[in-house]
């Protein structure tokens, strides 16, 4: 016992010393592992495409969520950037990279390939899939990076120009062999229109990002409207719901743009109720709250397709003990992690 405490200590202390470690096991860990898009049991049932996974996973998801953060210090915006850049990202490995928005046939986009698919492009699907990557893969990695170790915010982790040179060529040769292989393999391309659009639409996002306004998102009250479970419940309702929109559209044969504009109404709701309720100070555990129920369904998702052989749960407990450490650390205190531009300013910078 006392081994592994002191082990555990160790990790963690290895963890303070290594933030861009910690930030790379929440972003794939988060949208891959616990989701269970990237199946851990195939470890055993596939060792060799679980490795290409884990490497194909940490170029994608790991260099786009630095270069984020990176972002998100160096221009000193608030989270507005963080989402914008979040939707290029999205543009990047979903379009790009994987082409799901623009395969009808793709194995993971299923009804939504052929239904809302209009100048090719798969609407319905864009509008599902890319909040998730600007959520899961992007902001709560960053969040819960800056809750666990206040230490670094406000602080880039990537110092030299050198070393935000070499994470965009590891994003960009990750993109580009996955593009390749989407290419080789499915024989799927988009059509040069449709190319030229992708790469147009991150570049436009981009410059959005680092232009608009810093309190363009920004809680509406000084102190949270509701306590932790209210908020996690309403965390966990995200996805179900924006799920639950897209079924009805393919279930009930509605037209697509009218369940194209359901989505979104389902999206901007969430985001409205999140800003009115979570207060801009003093609100370190609805945040954790929110982040953990914002997960608590793609957990579900991914335990319950590995229902067979499920070492997915390893992953998942891994990620309690994350969270349950977290919610320990901000019990006792009053004060909200610091702001990434000033340790003196209000949560506002982080939600």
């Amino acid at each position: 016992m006392v081994r592994n405490l002191s082990a555990g200590k160790s990790l963690l202390s290895y963890l303070r010393a290594h933030p861009i470690l910690c930030l790379l096991l929440l972003s794939p860990g988060i949208p891959e592992y616990l989701s269970g898009s990237s199946a851990v049991n195939a470890i055993i049932l596939n060792p060799t495409q679980f490795v290409f996974q884990v490497v194909a996973n940490l170029g994608l998801y790991g260099s786009g969520v630095i270069l984020i953060r990176e972002a998100f210090v160096r221009w000193k915006k608030g989270w507005a950037s963080v989402l914008i850049l979040g939707a290029a990202y999205g543009i990047l490995e979903e379009g790009l990279a994987l082409s799901t928005l623009y395969n009808p046939l793709a194995g993971t986009v299923g009804r939504l390939g052929y239904y809302g698919h209009y100048l090719g492009v798969s609407w319905i699907w864009v509008v599902g899939i890319l909040p998730v990557h600007m959520i899961f893969s992007i902001s709560i990695p960053i969040l819960l990076l800056g809750m666990a170790l206040p230490e670094t915010n406000g602080k880039s982790l990537v110092t030299s120009r050198k070393g935000i040179t070499n994470v965009f060529a590891i994003l960009s040769v990750d993109v580009t062999l996955l593009f390749l292989l989407i290419l080789r393999g499915e024989h799927f391309w988009m059509g040069w229109p449709v190319f030229i659009f992708s790469f147009a639409a991150v570049f436009v996002l981009a410059i959005v990002a680092k232009h608009v306004p810093d309190d363009m998102i920004h809680p509406r009250s000084e102190l949270s409207r509701v306590g932790p479970i209210k908020m996690g419940i309403i965390g966990a309702l995200f996805y179900t719901s924006v799920l639950l929109a897209e079924g009805v559209g393919t279930g009930a044969h509605i037209p697509a743009l009218l369940d194209l504009f359901l989505v979104i109404a389902v999206e901007g709701l969430f985001l409205f109720l999140v800003l009115s309720l979570i207060g801009r100070k003093d609100n370190a555990r609805q945040l954790i709250a929110l982040s953990t129920g914002l997960v608590v369904p793609i957990i579900f998702i991914g335990f319950v397709s590995q229902i067979t052989l499920p070492l997915v749960i390893v992953v998942d407990l891994a990620f309690a003990v994350f969270i349950w450490k977290l919610s320990l650390k901000h019990s006792d205190t009053t004060q909200s992690p610091s702001s990434p531009q000033n340790n003196n300013e209000d949560i506002s910078n982080y939600c």
